[in-house]
């Protein structure tokens, strides 16, 4: 017991730096270290291997010189990271990588699993896809994420995910276009592909987040609004759903003013 306590205290003292930076940092990137009360490490961070945090280092210092910011949050991301790891889910599509920061590290989840070919991921953005693929390779997990470019709403996209993947997905993550007639088709298409008692989760289904919508339609929740009732397969619950703009993301419980969809498949239309 005593080396187990030992051995766990130093694995704390290591880690505890990590993300400690990024609480003085101006980048409105970093604002979910910057709340009243998350000055430790989060545990998408904490479970990395050195070489690994030493890779998300540089991706983080990469895509500030580059302009590539625009991943998926700290909440978000440590939710996934609870499906995954403590699910055992080994075969994932996500619609929508953008620079690579969430493939990367569900890439890095699936390696601790031992999944390969664990992750299928879309993007309708040649350039950003090129990107995200060098800091794959970069990260040595050309053999548990693979790459596709395309337009997450288009049915060549199930094929690929399946021969890609080798079955149906478990987990199905959307945070893509953001715009509301888009993603009912994402909806449409990708929860038909889904076997009983899949998940998907979607981002950005808060009213805080309608503003990711360039035809300003209600984005990603006015589709959820609409879609979950008329169909009665799925479960639903759209976490921070009634976030508006201004709210103090200090004052939440799930602290993602952007909201957060958790979909499971429970039985056939």
């Amino acid at each position: 017991m005593r080396l187990l306590k030992r051995h766990r205290t130093d694995i704390s003292v290591s880690n505890a730096r990590r993300s400690e930076s990024f609480r003085t940092l101006r980048h409105d990137r970093y604002w979910w270290h910057q709340l009243g009360d998350t000055d430790y490490v989060p545990s998408i961070y904490e479970t990395l291997l050195d070489p690994e945090w030493e890779i998300l280092e540089a991706w983080f210092r990469e895509t500030e010189d580059h302009q590539l910011v625009g991943e998926i949050n700290v909440p978000a991301m440590c939710l996934v990271q609870g499906f995954v790891s403590g699910g055992g889910i080994r075969r994932i599509v996500q619609l929508g990588h953008y620079s690579g920061y969430s493939s990367l590290l569900i890439g890095f989840m699936l390696r601790r699993m031992n999944a390969q070919r664990g992750l299928f991921s879309i993007d309708i953005d040649a350039d950003a896809t090129a990107f995200t693929r060098r800091w794959i390779v970069r990260a040595g997990l050309a053999d548990y994420v693979t790459l596709h470019v395309g337009d997450s709403a288009d049915p060549v996209s199930i094929r690929e995910s399946r021969s890609a993947l080798g079955a149906q997905p478990q987990l199905v993550l959307i945070d893509s276009s953001h715009q509301y007639g888009h993603t009912l088709r994402e909806l449409d298409m990708w929860s038909d592909e889904l076997p009983v008692g899949a998940l998907m989760l979607l981002h950005d289904t808060s009213t805080f987040a309608e503003r990711w919508d360039t035809k300003a339609q209600g984005g990603v929740g006015q589709a959820l609004a609409e879609w979950v009732p008329e169909h009665r397969e799925m479960s639903a619950i759209n976490l921070n759903a009634f976030v508006a703009p201004g709210a103090d993301a200090n004052a939440l419980v799930y602290r993602d003013a952007c909201g957060l969809a958790i979909l499971q498949r429970t039985g056939r239309r």
